[in-house]
């Protein structure tokens, strides 16, 4: 029989600073775009958690809430995301009982997507607490500054879209 032996935990050294330029990738735009879809996402996932939804299903199901039905293929268009990113989604919301997959009855090979009652049920919910988020950011940064920033990163995310292929973005999603 083995002793279990722990050999004694070295004292941390001081972590080395490297002086090299005055690049900080922190304040690029890149960082702070992901780190503040971070914030907002653990913001919003808190004030919908008594859903059971995650952000993502949220998309999903506001997509239905405003034309309904679509196909699979629709929905990832929509939402710039890969197919099989929205299937995975759409099999989570099928097995929660909060959207239907019907056969077109003109075309079977066609899918379309549709809200259930329990599906319908959830758009009061998650619509407040998407409104609560925005009257918060509204509060912390101003009005004006959230129309402003929205309306720089709608354009910006409309000029980039251009230069990524669909097959990366979707790529990304997975």
């Amino acid at each position: 029989m083995k002793k279990n032996i722990r050999k004694p935990i070295p004292e941390e050294a001081e972590p080395e600073i490297h002086e090299h330029d005055d690049f900080l990738f922190k304040d690029t735009l890149p960082y702070q775009t992901q780190f503040i879809a971070r914030l907002l996402q653990i913001d919003y996932m808190s004030r919908i958690a008594q859903t059971g939804i995650a952000p993502a299903q949220a998309f999903v199901l506001g997509e239905l809430w405003m034309t309904e039905p679509l196909s699979q293929v629709e929905l990832a268009r929509r939402l710039d995301i890969g197919k099989a990113t929205v299937g995975q989604t759409l099999n989570r919301l099928e097995r929660a009982g909060l959207i239907e997959r019907r056969r077109l009855m003109t075309d079977r090979r066609v899918i379309m997507i549709h809200l259930t009652d329990k599906g319908w049920a959830l758009r009061e919910p998650l619509k407040v607490g998407a409104k609560a988020q925005l009257d918060m950011l509204d509060e912390r940064l101003g009005a004006d500054e959230v129309r402003r920033l929205t309306v720089l990163l709608t354009e910006a995310a409309a000029k980039l879209r251009a230069s990524v292929s669909i097959a990366e973005l979707q790529d990304v999603s997975e």
